[in-house]
């Protein structure tokens, strides 16, 4: 089974309305949490990945039709793995935070199985940022980490939770874990940039930056950041060809930051 990932956003603003952003990922080659997260992937991949589990009719918005099908399986839940953390799973993408951690924790009551307890364990502690109870949700994923320590997600996640209150230094040393550098993924360049940014190591920022492929500047909470990038280095009028750019995500907190980097970028072209 998969585990849920909350996924970077502009140093974490909006960690209540993650799911609002498009982080669709079409190239798996640039996914490397793709083994443990079905939320950055599109419907092409989703129907590629067969129908190993009913779970993945969740991610493509059956979740009545699939939760129906969970009740008729009751009975013979003990014979299918996950039963608990699948129901939970549906819940999570239907943004039901109280009925998602129910299941959660009948998942860490009836099973024995720890990389099911880890997964339980790490998608808790998403739902404590949901309702803002940062330090328990911390203490969540470290369990989560403990129980299975090859999970890229759980630390991932810490990694989000570290940007979000600055502590860059941490973010940083814990997305340069041995466990990333297997591959690609687009978040996780994302974060380095955004940890070094902030940090005010605008050279390592730009190396970031750089990997990332154009498509996904159009995602607004990449976009703001970089935007502040270019405004950084001089470089107006390519913070607003970003800016014009973007894909517009309806989650209020980037929807202002985009707004005031838009009045920024008017009064600094106004001074040239």
């Amino acid at each position: 089974m998969k585990t849920i990932s909350i996924l970077a956003l502009l140093i974490f603003l909006a960690s209540c309305t993650s799911s609002r952003i498009d982080r669709k990922i079409n190239d798996s080659s640039w996914d490397t949490l793709a083994d443990e997260t079905y939320l950055r992937w599109g419907e092409s991949r989703l129907s590629s990945a067969g129908k190993d589990h009913k779970v993945i009719g969740c991610y493509k918005g059956e979740t009545k039709e699939v939760l129906n099908q969970y009740k008729k399986d009751y009975l013979t839940k003990e014979k299918t793995q996950y039963y608990w953390l699948h129901i939970g799973n549906c819940y999570f993408v239907k943004e039901a935070w109280s009925k998602a951690e129910f299941f959660y924790q009948m998942a860490l009551e009836e099973t024995k199985s720890e990389v099911e307890k880890s997964i339980a364990l790490n998608n808790l502690g998403l739902i404590h940022f949901k309702y803002e109870q940062w330090e328990k949700g911390r203490e969540l994923l470290k369990q989560s980490m403990a129980i299975a320590p090859k999970f890229k997600v759980p630390r991932f996640n810490l990694s989000q939770l570290y940007l979000q209150f600055g502590f860059y230094d941490k973010a940083i040393e814990t997305l340069n874990d041995p466990l990333f550098k297997s591959g690609h993924d687009i978040d996780v360049f994302f974060s380095l940039a955004n940890a070094h940014f902030f940090k005010g190591d605008i050279a390592t920022a730009e190396k970031y930056f750089k990997e990332i492929p154009s498509d996904y500047f159009k995602r607004e909470d990449i976009a703001a950041t970089y935007a502040l990038y270019l405004i950084k280095k001089g470089d107006v009028k390519g913070a607003k060809a970003i800016m014009d750019d973007r894909s517009r995500s309806g989650v209020p907190e980037i929807v202002a930051i985009s707004g005031k980097i838009e009045k920024m970028i008017t009064e600094k072209m106004k001074q040239e």
